[in-house]
């Protein structure tokens, strides 16, 4: 398995994948790791071309290229046959207010992935990482939620253009499950509930269920990336509350976008309504989980109407009913089954 990780710089693409080595070498997985920023600046120094994070993006196109394809290139002859091989590298780059290459489609079909997966996180954890870095610093809000957008929609045309699987994950993604997701036949569901119409308790109680059911499904919790959240928070990180209007509806924009895509990529939809209040937002979701025809399994205490009814595939009462019900009908044995 071939497998290319792509998100922007600060996103924590390096440190999920740096975790997710240590996570494969504890479990005996003889997956190889390469980073082909990393790469590239010791196969330029080889030729006595010294890249440095201030100017490495002021080369010239053609040398950055160069060095590109030498990267790729050794990395191919570094890899074990036979050996799970993550690639991580940028689809793309926003410098000094221009968009340059990360990689193009001849890169790609060099290193003939089986997988694509972009690593996303919340604006306030990747602002605050760009901060902090000397290289990044200039980067506008705006700039970081346009090169967001940029990257995995370039990922996703790499994906499509070789016909591989492409996935979203979150750099706060529970480890083992991402685990599962790589390397098992585990179906996959996501999780849909009314955030905003809850309390801070009745949120985590919802997610505790979804942690529940970790052990059969990969579960894509929209709450991973936190955008939708608003207030001040540890260490000065900018929130939504904080960002101009036409930024915090990019954002919002963005929200929408990357939860219908952890619908798309799941096998079907698990919706926590454990409320009566109206919530838009498990509407829209369930709504175009039904236009992608994915199943809906829902659980709700109360009385439905019949439009919710057309929308669900099957409703619950409780969640341990529903907790039955999946692990016999799409547990990871089901899934085994289909594989």
């Amino acid at each position: 398995m071939r497998v290319v990780c792509t998100g922007i710089s600060c996103s924590g693409r390096k440190e999920l994948l740096a975790d997710f080595e240590r996570l494969c070498r504890e479990r005996g997985q003889p997956a190889q790791f390469f980073n082909v920023g990393d790469q590239m600046r010791l196969e330029a120094a080889r030729a006595g071309v010294h890249f440095t994070d201030a100017k490495v993006l002021d080369s010239d196109p053609a040398v950055l290229a160069l060095a590109r394809r030498n990267a790729l290139l050794e990395i191919l002859r570094q890899h074990e046959p036979g050996a799970p091989l993550f690639v991580g590298l940028h689809a793309c780059f926003r410098w000094r207010g221009v968009l340059l290459e990360g990689m193009t489609l001849d890169d790609v079909e060099e290193i003939r992935p089986d997988l694509f997966i972009n690593v996303v996180d919340d604006i306030s954890g990747i602002e605050k990482r760009v901060r902090a870095n000397p290289q990044w610093q200039p980067l506008t809000r705006t700039e970081i939620n346009v090169w967001l957008d940029e990257e995995e929609f370039l990922t996703r045309q790499f994906a499509a253009f070789l016909r591989k699987p492409y996935y979203v994950v979150a750099r706060e993604h529970e480890l083992g499950n991402f685990y599962d997701l790589v390397f098992t036949p585990k179906r996959k569901f996501y999780l849909s509930f009314p955030i905003t119409l809850m309390a801070e308790e009745q949120v985590e109680q919802i997610r505790r269920y979804g942690a529940w059911l970790r052990e059969h499904f990969v579960v894509f919790d929209p709450l991973y990336v936190k955008d939708v959240q608003v207030g001040k928070e540890a260490g000065g990180a900018v929130t939504l509350g904080e960002i101009d209007a036409r930024t915090m509806e990019a954002i919002k924009q963005r929200t929408i976008t990357r939860d219908y895509q952890f619908v798309r990529q799941s096998d079907f939809v698990v919706v926590l309504y454990l409320t009566d209040k109206l919530s838009p937002g498990v509407l829209a979701e369930m709504n175009f989980a039904s236009r992608y025809n994915k199943p809906v399994y829902a659980v709700y205490e109360h009385r439905a109407s019949p439009f919710f009814e057309n929308l669900c595939s099957r409703i619950f009462p409780t969640v341990e009913e529903l907790r039955d019900f999946l692990i016999e009908e799409h547990g990871s044995a089901a899934g085994e089954a289909a594989h």
